[in-house]
């Protein structure tokens, strides 16, 4: 049996759900290096 590795090169996307939306986007793009792209609304709960 042939073993295979997976090279990942980066993140294709992330998504988060999240309380506080301030810290998490100060995390993912001023530790993490990220970039928002898109903002959008949980569509299984709009209330959230």
């Amino acid at each position: 049996m042939q073993r295979r590795c997976m090279q990942l090169a980066g993140f294709q996307h992330l998504t988060a759900v999240t309380a506080d939306v301030a810290c998490n986007h100060t995390f993912y793009t001023g530790v993490l290096g990220l970039r928002l792209v898109k903002k959008s609304v949980n569509q299984d709960d709009v209330s959230a």
